[in-house]
């Protein structure tokens, strides 16, 4: 299984970044191993696309718009949410393995959804 997770730097442990698509960096995690790579992607469609070259098949995010939500659902990757709060990736981590992270679906990415559009104007 291959995971990725928008986070804020390129550091060990870093914190999850809030944004999904314009994160600056994404935590890839494959068998335990950490790499951290740069978004070179312009929005989240583009990092859907790259996600599915890269065979992703679970992310991790706080928040995403509904473009690349519906991507990411029509390519069959698993979304989950890690709350809204400050998280660093080893804690979320935890919580993913231990199953305390809600999968979002069409029940509930409109309360995500909303949350980023209240912040970000598109």
């Amino acid at each position: 299984m291959r995971i990725a997770i928008p986070v804020k730097t390129d550091r060990e442990n870093p914190a999850v970044a809030p944004l999904f698509g314009k994160a600056k960096w994404f935590a890839i995690i494959e068998n335990d191993n950490i790499s951290i790579i740069p978004n070179n992607q312009s929005g989240g469609g583009q990092v859907i696309q790259l996600f599915n070259e890269m065979k992703i098949d679970v992310m991790i995010i706080q928040e995403m718009g509904t473009t690349p939500y519906e991507k990411a659902k029509e390519s069959g990757m698993m979304i989950y949410h890690s709350g809204f709060d400050r998280i660093l990736l080893n804690d979320l981590l935890d919580k993913f393995k231990n199953d305390k992270l809600d999968i979002l679906d069409d029940t509930n990415i409109d309360k995500i959804i909303n949350h980023h559009n209240k912040k970000h104007h598109h």
